[in-house]
């Protein structure tokens, strides 16, 4: 069975180019899944380099997927953002947003930050230090595949129990709660690839008894 993966990565690497006319610049990348990750990692960055005169930094979070005219799916996100954090307009977190965008890599920060070495490097020389330093980075760092999941939830009978547990079973599905009452309340999670085919089956087992509410794809 297909799934829906999203390339992203799983520790923090740090990574530092060699002096550009005496000025440092230093890369961080992070997963992030929401704007409370970007806060506190940002701030973690600021604590370990206060001294520093520049965080520049961008990410992309909160994957969505879509299907282009030719049926293949298309990632994007909900989230994203690039940050000079004072240097020229589009001279760093831009390139830094781009670097991110080029290797298709989501629920991502880079944080570049510099220590300004006494040198002005130029608009062109900005954009190629901090490119750079995030391309690097990136390629210092070890990626993996994440799941696009979706979280529903459906109450059933349970008569109907056996069925559905093979059915949870065969969409490998993560049972996040379950109650049990006159009926059966479970909410689940699964591959976001799986949600149609699943409602389905779940619709003909029971004949039509149990409709799934979808929650959140994330």
């Amino acid at each position: 069975m297909n799934k829906l993966f999203y390339k992203t990565i799983n520790i923090h690497t740090t990574f530092e180019l060699p002096k550009i006319k005496w000025s440092r610049f230093i890369g961080d990348i992070f997963h992030v899944e929401n704007k409370d990750d970007v806060e506190q990692f940002l701030q973690q960055i600021k604590d370990k380099y206060p001294d520093a005169t520049h965080h520049c930094y961008a990410y992309k979070y909160d994957v969505k997927h879509a299907l282009d005219i030719f049926g293949n799916t298309v990632f994007s996100t909900k989230e994203n953002k690039a940050n000079d954090d004072g240097e020229p307009t589009g001279t760093a977190g831009k390139p830094i947003l781009n670097t991110i965008e080029k290797n298709q890599i989501f629920n991502v920060l880079i944080v570049v930050t510099r220590y300004f070495g006494g040198t002005m490097l130029g608009a062109g020389g900005l954009v190629q230090a901090y490119g750079n330093c995030a391309k690097k980075t990136l390629e210092n760092t070890k990626t993996q595949e994440a799941e696009i999941l979706t979280t529903i939830q459906f109450t059933y009978n349970f008569d109907f129990m056996p069925a559905i547990r093979n059915l949870l079973n065969k969409y490998h599905t993560k049972i996040i709660e379950e109650k049990y009452d006159k009926d059966v309340y479970m909410k689940i999670s699964l591959n976001s690839w799986y949600l149609t085919g699943f409602k389905k089956d779940i619709f003909d087992i029971s004949k039509g008894t149990v409709s799934v509410i979808t929650n959140a794809v994330k």
